[in-house]
């Protein structure tokens, strides 16, 4: 009987010692395990937090700088175009090119501008030549002069003695009304020059009397 006891005693106190230590020992082997875990979630949460501050290059970008302000200021400035600047047509106004009496030797030349956005600009005179004063009874014939309306390159030409065209002319003639419509102007005067052409063979002066103007 006292050995059945003593054997109970000795299981019990086994078994005692046995739970003391096992938990003992488990313990901290548990919060090590807790603590790795924690350790290894922590670089986690570190990276996910970085990754959540990582910007991509539009973000980056649109810091950096105001997208609608660097594309205005980038943006090449047009240069205006001529016809960009509306300018009103000189309607209703006259100015006059000769209103006088001269001799003709070879040419006589007056030079006249039509001022830019001239819609229709039109030339309107009259003209009569005769022989100088003086000389010998002729025909009206004899007094006749060419009338020739240039621009800057065909006067240019005409001075080089080089064939040259004319933008009007009138057939030699001693009295002559002229009334001609010129090409509309755009954003710069057009030059044009009103010649008188002795057309007679002879070196006999011949003399003009004229009046022009030119009408917008």
């Amino acid at each position: 009987m006292k050995t059945a006891i003593a054997l109970l005693l000795a299981g019990a106190a086994i078994a005692s010692a046995y739970a003391y230590y096992h938990k003992r020992f488990s313990q901290p082997q548990a919060q090590t395990t807790e603590q790795n875990d924690d350790a290894e979630a922590k670089p986690e949460a570190s990276n996910a937090d970085q990754a959540g501050t990582v910007d991509g290059p539009i973000v980056q970008w649109m810091k950096k700088a105001n997208p609608l302000k660097n594309l205005g200021a980038s943006a090449p400035a047009r240069k205006p175009h001529p016809s960009d600047h509306v300018a009103p047509s000189p309607v209703g106004t006259s100015s006059a090119i000769v209103h006088k009496t001269f001799a003709v030797a070879a040419t006589t030349k007056f030079s006249f501008e039509i001022p830019p956005h001239a819609a229709s600009p039109q030339l309107h005179g009259t003209y009569r030549s005769f022989l100088q004063q003086g000389a010998a009874q002729s025909s009206d014939e004899d007094a006749n002069v060419d009338l020739l309306l240039m621009n800057g390159r065909q006067y240019a030409d005409f001075l080089k003695r080089r064939p040259a065209d004319t933008v009007f002319s009138v057939d030699s003639s001693h009295n002559q009304d002229v009334n001609f419509e010129l090409p509309a102007t755009r954003d710069q005067p057009v030059q044009y020059y009103l010649v008188f052409r002795n057309s007679s063979s002879s070196a006999e002066k011949k003399v003009v009397q004229a009046d022009f103007r030119i009408d917008f």
